[in-house]
């Protein structure tokens, strides 16, 4: 039979649905809503008390999925969210038949805490980001681009400090191994890399102050004794673009640029 003598049969469709959830391209957690585990397409798709909202004519971008408070990716969220998407792909199938259908693929954007024993993820799909507003560049003497990305141009490879391991933390500040000259306010404004589970993880920082620096969100998801990488900041000027990253040539900021605007009336007489 095909899938759709099983979907729009009255006795003979099984229905189920399996949830695929996958972070960083490397961690991956496969439930599904049948009363046992399910071994389809290679893999074992656990049993656990989950589902979803539904998807009918009208309801949006959006879609929320119900799972248990202590599921592996709920509890991602508690705290500080993962600084790398959380994905998910749903498919419907039905018991003794190979085919099966995606009907969601989205992203996991945040979770709520509706009860001790369940929560909701709140997933958004790719069509959601076609209704946000664009960005825009706009005039300022100081650089509007993004430190390290395609406008800046800056290599991150060139300026990051890799090997050094955290030697205390405290909740909001950790304190590491940095070399001896390093200057105070150099990381401020970088940010910090490391690996969980195989996943890449990143975190702004914020003022340096000797060996301590303050993690922006806090330091959940790091021990004493991980390995990380710092990449310095840049506090948006022509000299610190210059003296710094000598990357003044792509500077993005007009630091020249006049103290009256053209649209003020000034009256001469």
């Amino acid at each position: 039979m095909s899938w759709n003598d099983f979907e729009y049969s009255v006795a003979n469709g099984q229905p189920l649905s399996l949830y695929e959830f996958v972070r960083g391209g490397v961690v991956y957690h496969r439930y599904t809503n049948a009363d046992r585990n399910i071994d389809f397409n290679d893999v074992t798709w656990e049993a656990i008390s989950i589902s979803d909202s539904g998807m009918s004519a009208g309801t949006g971008d959006n879609l929320e999925i119900t799972v248990p408070a202590d599921n592996p990716v709920a509890m991602l969220f508690r705290g500080t969210p993962p600084s790398s998407p959380v994905r998910v792909r749903i498919h419907r199938l039905h018991i003794g038949d190979n085919a099966f259908k995606t009907v969601w693929v989205a992203t996991v954007s945040e979770v709520k805490r509706e009860g001790i024993e369940r929560c909701k993820l709140l997933t958004a799909s790719l069509a959601s980001t076609f209704t946000r507003n664009g960005l825009r560049l706009t005039y300022s003497r100081a650089c509007p681009y993004s430190l390290y990305d395609h406008n800046c141009r800056v290599n991150p490879e060139q300026f990051g400090v890799v090997g050094l391991v955290i030697q205390a933390l405290d909740g909001s500040a950790i304190t590491v191994n940095l070399p001896g000259e390093t200057p105070d306010g150099w990381f401020t404004g970088g940010f910090i890399e490391w690996f969980t589970e195989g996943v890449r993880e990143r975190r702004g920082l914020g003022e340096q102050s000797g060996q301590r620096i303050k993690v922006i969100g806090g330091t959940s998801g790091m021990t004493v004794g991980t390995t990380v990488t710092l990449f310095p900041g840049c506090n948006r000027t022509i000299d610190t673009c210059a003296g710094k990253f000598a990357n003044h040539l792509n500077y993005g900021g007009v630091p020249h640029m006049p103290g009256k605007s053209p649209y003020t009336i000034i009256k001469l007489f």
